[in-house]
């Protein structure tokens, strides 16, 4: 970053797993001194053993927890990156309506929480907002529009913010990677028998074909999932560019997909998806 002292600071949520902890581990290496939220007893072990890494117990959809955050925090706090997130699989029909407004508290709602909280500090600081978003905020697949709603809300708070914090010098951007190799997809296909099995026998039959198809798109998908370690890099540039850009693009075959998206007729695009989707 520009401006702050030697080492900077930043809070990381969702840094047990995945990404987060890839960022953590990352961004505790090149000196920085990263707050790093997570839940269970073990992650938070595991990341009070890192340098410079001071664990934050968090429940993101806890809002008295997030309200208290600040006093967990420093008093000067140069960046937060908004990354805890988890995925709701099925076809909308499908989806329980708890399951709906869990996937939306997290990946939302609560985001806006954890800003709200920390934005005092990152306006002493002149500091940044990072949110982790998705391609899936900017083309949706069949079986994934509980999730990529929230993406696309995400994408929606974090133009908002963009413009709103101008005049505090505060940059806002989105990191918007592809499938990533992390325990999230290694463990998408169990994720899908789950969501099957926990729906009607009546949508297992009206769906059978869909859900074979996005069954079978996962486990290619699987085989060519990117590499976590290009995420993390755009989110340190997205930190530490005198000028940051609004979003991150972490890999090309989400380039080739949102390009595709965006020339090609909506008739056309949907029956590309139904085709890769169903399964006979």
């Amino acid at each position: 970053m520009t401006g702050p002292g030697p080492q900077p600071s930043a809070l990381v949520t969702g840094a047990g797993r995945g990404i987060g902890l890839a960022l953590t581990r990352h961004l505790s290496e090149r000196g920085w001194t990263v707050h790093a939220t997570a839940r269970s007893a073990e992650d938070l072990r595991a990341l009070g053993a890192l340098p410079h890494v001071h664990p934050v117990r968090l429940d993101v959809t806890d809002r008295a927890a997030v309200a208290g955050l600040r006093d967990q925090l420093p008093a000067s706090l140069d960046a937060v990156v908004n990354n805890a997130g988890i995925i709701v699989q099925g076809p909308v029909e499908t989806v329980p309506l708890d399951d709906l407004a869990r996937q939306l508290d997290v990946n939302v709602t609560s985001q806006v929480g954890v800003v709200q909280a920390v934005l005092p500090l990152l306006r002493e600081s002149r500091g940044r907002i990072v949110f982790m978003s998705s391609v899936s905020g900017r083309v949706t697949l069949p079986g994934t529009g509980a999730y990529s709603a929230s993406k696309y809300a995400l994408e929606s708070v974090a133009d908002a913010l963009r413009v709103e914090l101008r005049p505090w010098g505060i940059p806002v951007s989105l990191i918007e990677p592809g499938p990533t190799r992390t325990d999230m997809w290694g463990g998408a296909l169990d994720d899908h028998d789950r969501m099957t099995a926990s729906m009607s026998a009546e949508h297992r039959e009206l769906y059978a074909a869909h859900l074979a198809g996005t069954r079978a798109l996962q486990g290619r998908t699987q085989k060519c999932v990117g590499d976590p370690a290009r995420v993390v890099r755009a989110v340190e540039k997205a930190l530490t560019a005198r000028h940051p850009r609004a979003r991150y693009r972490c890999d090309n075959a989400s380039r080739v997909q949102l390009a595709l998206a965006a020339l090609a007729p909506t008739t056309v695009f949907d029956a590309v998806l139904a085709s890769a989707t169903t399964r006979s």
